[in-house]
């Protein structure tokens, strides 16, 4: 956006260890600094410290053992994103 803040629209396949696939939509927010941007660019890693970087992601899945996560709102918090590898802290709202 033209302030420098971007929005997220992401999703993508989670894969289990047992085997059941998880669906996974995240929107967000993420504002960064120049410098941010620029370490970024740079392959270097950033933190939480460094930008604003808010999730908000949503799952689907059918099988029974997970069905719960359809019936959940959580919330994400970036911890460290460097190259396409991004960590989050994510939290189930109540």
């Amino acid at each position: 956006m033209p302030d420098g803040t971007s929005r997220l629209d992401v999703r993508g396949t989670i894969k289990t260890d047992d085997g059941e696939l998880i669906l996974v939509e995240t929107s967000g927010v993420i504002v960064s600094s120049k410098e941010a941007m620029d370490r970024f660019n740079k392959g270097e890693a950033v933190s939480s410290k460094d930008e604003y970087f808010i999730t908000a992601p949503k799952f689907t899945i059918g099988s029974k053992k997970y069905e719960w996560l359809n019936q959940i709102q959580a919330m994400g918090k970036m911890v460290s994103v460097q190259n396409t590898k991004v960590k989050y802290d994510v939290f189930l709202v109540r």
